[in-house]
């Protein structure tokens, strides 16, 4: 009878006969409908326009105008003898075709030199957004796992707790059980269903994580098999990790390109003290059809001049201009500071937690053991009538929390290998690949209505 009542606790229950979305599927969603991700690549593609922008003010340009004049005049007075009244109206027409060249511009080879410098930075930052993505989507998918597995322990607690408080108050009602028995049935019955709701939303809000990142909710996931491979982390010395990290995180990166684009930018701005030499070319054709004094003319003239500007006082602009660049170089020079110290304490955290992880999921892996043995001798003597049942309840929800928190440590030292490559800036589809190989066990199902139906999360949908 006992083995019967508490045969739901069985971990994977339900499952799911479709085909499971995997991890690399989600994040293969996320590349086409992550806001985030599908943002960084717009500013990205937006940002690198810097350097078409700054090359532009290097190359030659070229105008082209054309006025068309309709002139009025009366004469008013004049000492002509010939001309000395009359009014007269006629067209000008212009046409000007001018180029300038730059010779020498010290602030346009430095925002040239700057703008190669934000291109590396806008590069290192979208690699910073695809690797972010790659980390928020396997929490994202480990976390809904997670807290499906603490869901159907609680489920099948309540499910328990029913039965027993019906077989308690039945006893009572025969006289075979105290009042005492059936309040604590009652109240143990009541918290489980508590605890229900709580947990049922927060696995709710995990579904709709993946929505975030996807649009969309699978109908079933795969989670890991029964067995998976612990691997140390290699080199196994914190302070290799923490160096590969300095060199290729893409925030440092990106950090690092900022700040020489910040010099660059000093020495633009110190170029408005320095003479300007240009180029300027110009052809022009103007027909006059007319005027009060004669006929019309066209001419057409030509023009090639070098222009030399040398700047003398802009009214302390300049020199403003400057002080608040070299001050933006050392807001820049610290922010690099900070990125590199964030960046070894994350790898350094991130390095501890797939360490701890393996020795984690070790001793909960015995631990798990060890109740299975406490729980298969406590329904023994449940069933000689030695103990309660609610006794063999209190051992068998211990079991179903040292099942979850196995799982869970599972799911975390995948999440911290992860976690530790996106720390070192090395973090590709080929790891996220390795882990999703791991997922090789049942294929569940997302859906809680399945699960519960009296969670009625079955409304979840887009809008």
């Amino acid at each position: 009878m006992i083995r019967k009542l508490f045969s739901v606790l069985t971990l994977g229950a339900l499952v799911s006969n479709a085909s499971a979305e995997n991890l690399l599927d989600v994040y293969q969603q996320a590349l086409q409908y992550d806001p985030i991700y599908r943002a960084g690549i717009a500013q990205h593609d937006a940002d690198k326009e810097v350097y078409e922008q700054a090359l532009a003010f290097l190359l030659p340009t070229l105008d082209l105008e054309l006025s068309h004049t309709q002139t009025y005049q009366k004469i008013i007075s004049a000492d002509n003898q010939v001309y000395q009244t009359g009014s007269t109206d006629y067209p000008t027409n212009d046409l000007t075709l001018s180029l300038t060249q730059s010779i020498y511009s010290f602030s346009n080879w430095a925002a040239f030199s700057q703008s190669e410098q934000d291109v590396k930075r806008v590069a290192a930052e979208l690699e910073d957004v695809r690797q972010e993505l790659m980390l928020r989507v396997a929490r994202a998918y480990f976390t809904v796992l997670k807290k499906r597995d603490i869901y159907l322990g609680i489920d099948a607690e309540v499910k328990s707790l029913q039965e027993l408080n019906e077989f308690v108050g039945t006893q009572a009602a025969n006289g075979l059980a105290r009042r005492t028995d059936v309040l604590d049935s009652e109240a143990r019955l009541l918290q489980a269903q508590a605890r229900k709701i709580e947990i049922g939303n927060s696995l709710r809000d995990a579904l709709q994580g993946l929505y975030e990142l996807t649009g969309t909710i699978p109908a079933t996931l795969s989670t890991l098999g029964d067995e998976l491979s612990l691997v140390k982390p290699d080199p196994y010395q914190v302070q290799t990790w923490i160096e590969n990290a300095q060199k290729n995180n893409p925030t440092i990166l990106a950090k690092q390109s900022a700040l020489e684009a910040a010099r660059e930018e000093i020495r633009s701005q110190q170029g408005g003290h320095y003479p300007e030499l240009d180029l300027v070319a110009s052809y022009n054709i103007s027909e006059t059809r007319g005027s009060l004094f004669g006929g019309g003319s066209e001419l057409e003239t030509a023009d090639v001049m070098i222009r030399l500007k040398v700047p003398i006082y802009a009214g302390g602009s300049v020199s403003s201009r400057v002080r608040e660049t070299e001050s933006l170089y050392e807001k820049s020079r610290n922010e690099l500071e900070q990125s590199w110290r964030q960046t070894s304490r994350e790898t350094r955290d991130a390095f501890t937690g797939v360490t701890s992880s393996i020795s984690k999921v070790e001793a909960l892996k015995k631990s798990v053991e060890a109740y299975e043995s406490a729980v298969e001798f406590k329904e023994q003597s449940f069933e000689s009538g030695v103990t309660t049942g609610v006794t063999v309840l209190d051992a068998v929800r211990d079991l179903f929390i040292a099942r979850t928190e196995y799982s869970a440590a599972r799911y975390d030292y995948l999440y911290n290998n992860l976690r530790l490559k996106r720390a070192v800036g090395t973090l590709t589809e080929f790891d996220l690949d390795q882990v999703n190989s791991s997922l090789q066990g049942k294929e569940v199902s997302t859906d809680l209505q399945v699960l519960n139906e009296d969670l009625e999360l079955s409304r979840l949908t887009k809008y």
